[in-house]
């Protein structure tokens, strides 16, 4: 038997839950500190996640969502979902392990840049312009927030 042929459709699914749980993760963060400017950042970044799932819930209706993947690299979509996401589940955040907005701070810029190279090989093994419209859009946006939580942890390091 052998290895199913993953789908954009399949792809674009674990995409929403990368969103999902970010948005999770930035209303947690948002929470935790009391400094005005940094929780307003993370609730934004938690909304913009929410927008996002909006967005690839739209790739899930095309008909290109039925479309194998073009790529003879499968395995690196796998690892996320093998590895149980880019985010954590929500359970396993926790004080204990992101301790000050520095922590929430790195956190949300390693998983900025993991989605960033997610979605960019999603774009890379679809041939549906519509498909890579919308991740061009996505693409756009999370790199923005990388931007900023970069800047926002460079700030608060002086």
């Amino acid at each position: 038997m052998g290895v199913h042929t993953l789908t954009v459709g399949e792809i674009t699914q674990m995409a929403i839950t990368m969103e999902e749980k970010g948005m999770l993760f930035y209303r947690w963060a948002a929470e935790q500190f009391r400094d005005i400017s940094i929780k307003n950042m993370f609730m934004r970044l938690a909304e913009e996640e929410k927008e996002h799932t909006g967005i690839f819930k739209k790739i899930l209706s095309l008909p290109e969502a039925a479309a194998p993947l073009k790529t003879d690299r499968e395995g690196y979509f796998r690892l996320p979902a093998d590895a149980g996401d880019i985010f954590p589940k929500h359970s396993e955040i926790t004080n204990d392990n992101i301790k000050s907005p520095v922590d929430a701070l790195a956190f949300g810029i390693q998983a900025e840049k993991d989605a960033i190279l997610f979605y960019q090989e999603l774009y890379n093994s679809t041939e549906s312009e519509k498909v890579r419209e919308i991740l061009s859009e996505i693409l756009e946006q999370e790199k923005m927030h990388l931007v900023e939580l970069r800047d926002s942890m460079d700030e608060m390091r002086g």
